[in-house]
């Protein structure tokens, strides 16, 4: 009896000891792949990206930053211009109706807005002379397309980079799963099943990065051109009520009666 206590002990210490060199050994490996990114390969990297994806990858990043770049710079220029300022609007439209010209004008001036400014361009026609209506709409349309042609500048270059983005990852994906097949052809009758997904998903990381790049610009050229489609009907809507107001000022009304 003590014989086979002493050789269940031995067991249980022996288990207990292979237990704990299993755990100390199974952190350690866990503390490895940590160090090493998950997997030992860090695809996510920018330096990995470009190592794995090739000179499209290479294209796509360089397309990121430009696209980056441009909305940054139109969400600055947006935020400056004011563009959802109209406060000023039915104040100078009052001043016209008036008949005071030169203080709408003080108003619209005092604005920094396309706005403000198409709209004190249509003020300033008609202070030169007895223009027309006609000609005090065109004066603030060409003004105003000036204005909206300011706002759109560099737009193009987002409507590109989202348009082309996912071509590129989609050409650089065809371009992988070619090599992909050669290296399977080259390998003849040793064929590895790793060879072939690592290939393939090496070649799938292109269209990945190519929608990445396109999603961000489609979406803030979506969003740019639905504001700068309300400025456009701003200054149509603003066109129409100074028109108005010219006719409904008390020199337009004592020259209608006189004639």
């Amino acid at each position: 009896m003590p014989e086979e206590a002493t050789s269940v002990d031995s067991a249980a210490g022996a288990a207990e000891g292979a237990a704990a060199n299993g755990a100390e050994g199974a952190a350690n490996g866990a503390a490895d792949i940590i160090a090493q990114g998950g997997s030992g390969d860090v695809w996510y990297s920018i330096g990995s990206l470009i190592d794995k994806g090739g000179p499209i990858v290479a294209i796509l990043l360089v397309l990121s930053v430009i696209a980056v770049a441009i909305i940054l710079l139109k969400i600055v220029q947006f935020w400056s211009a004011g563009l959802s300022k109209r406060g000023f609007v039915d104040p100078a439209v009052d001043k016209v109706e008036r008949g005071d010209l030169g203080g709408a004008l003080d108003i619209l001036k005092k604005q920094k807005t396309p706005l403000a400014r198409a709209m004190a361009a249509g003020v300033k026609a008609k202070m030169r002379g007895d223009l027309r209506d006609e000609d005090v709409a065109a004066e603030i349309q060409r003004v105003g397309t000036m204005e909206i042609g300011a706002l759109q500048r560099y737009l193009r270059w987002l409507e590109v980079i989202g348009n082309i983005s996912p071509l590129l990852g989609l050409l650089g994906t065809v371009i992988g799963m070619i090599n992909a097949f050669q290296s399977l052809e080259a390998a003849g009758t040793q064929v590895d099943p790793a060879l072939l997904s690592g290939g393939i998903w090496v070649a799938l990381l292109t269209t990945a990065v190519g929608l990445i790049v396109a999603l961000p610009a489609i979406t803030a050229l979506n969003l740019l051109e639905g504001k700068i489609d309300q400025v456009r009907l701003s200054m149509r809507d603003a066109s129409s009520r100074v028109i108005a107001a010219l006719h409904a000022r008390p020199g337009a009304t004592q020259s209608r009666a006189a004639q």
